[in-house]
């Protein structure tokens, strides 16, 4: 896997001014977030730094990891902002598509956190295999949605040769590979997906606002994803890369190209590879995407 180097100081502000959103007095945590949301008055404004208005002509890629910065925390916050792209230009729908990575990352995290802390038959719950491959599974696609949307608001097609594929691509399969993880971790919560309380019960609101985001009329309708030359886009130059074509393939969202119905979850060395990676990052305080950016989230 290739760490992709790119300037993250305006998403590093961004986590910097949120800060740690485990943190029950931070004003800007989770909790926070969620009793305003329970009160019915959703905090926007106030939660963003001035460095999202005062940076001077930012690059669409740094936009996408200072919205990725404020999806995780709510993805409500990241819709407020206006990056100065053309709206209904390609960079910008991508962008839209791109940042929603960020709830899933949150998400990922507070599934993590929670299944190391619930105990099942005197171990962790987090030792169970098959929990290990749905976690694995998981960050596979968080990165495939990842490498796609990032080479997109790059501006750069990964099959030029096949006009439209990689736009589809991006519109079309990675919010519903998005959705499909989402709803995939929902399972491992078990009944703390929709209680509002603690340090879990922001992963409904991440999931909610994360769909309210990716299929919001406003996007207009997302095209089915249908045949797409899936293998043919992760093995292009540009995106081998930027992410190990094995894992990308690996990811289980990749059944959405086909006719297939049921998600098969990585398995052997690759299983492996993707969840040690993702514990790796998960005790480091680092983002699941390619950039691993620092985070202040305690483990």
């Amino acid at each position: 896997m290739t760490a992709v180097t790119v300037s993250t100081d305006l998403a590093d502000i961004v986590e910097q001014h949120l800060g740690d959103p485990y943190d029950t007095a931070n004003p800007r945590g989770f909790a926070a977030v969620l009793a305003a949301h329970e009160t019915g008055r959703p905090r926007t404004g106030d939660l963003l730094p001035d460095a999202l208005t005062a940076s001077a002509h930012p690059t669409p890629e740094a936009w996408l990891h200072a919205l990725r910065a404020l999806y995780r925390r709510s993805p409500g916050l990241g819709s407020t902002v206006r990056t100065g792209l053309h709206e209904n230009g390609p960079r910008a729908a991508a962008l839209a598509v791109g940042a929603c990575v960020g709830a899933l990352d949150s998400a990922l995290r507070v599934t993590v956190r929670h299944l190391r802390g619930r105990l099942l038959y005197g171990a962790p719950a987090i030792d169970i295999p098959q929990l290990r491959e749905v976690l694995a599974g998981v960050h596979a696609d968080l990165l495939l949605c990842d490498v796609l949307t990032t080479l997109a608001v790059r501006g750069e097609d990964a099959l030029p040769a096949r006009e439209g594929a990689h736009e589809l691509a991006v519109l079309g399969l990675v919010p519903r590979v998005l959705q499909g993880a989402l709803d995939r971790l929902s399972v491992l919560m078990g009944s703390r997906f929709y209680v509002r309380e603690g340090e879990t019960g922001i992963f409904q609101l991440l999931l909610n606002g994360a769909q309210r985001e990716l299929f919001a009329p406003a996007h207009g309708p997302r095209p089915a994803p249908g045949p797409l030359p899936l293998t043919e886009l992760v093995t292009a130059p540009c995106a081998a890369a930027l992410l190990d074509p094995e894992l990308a393939r690996a990811a289980p969202g990749r059944v959405l190209t086909t006719p297939a119905r049921r998600s098969p979850q990585p398995s052997g060395d690759v299983q492996q590879r993707l969840y040690a990676d993702l514990i790796r990052r998960y005790e480091g305080a680092r983002t699941f995407d390619l950039v691993e950016r620092r985070i202040p989230d305690r483990p």
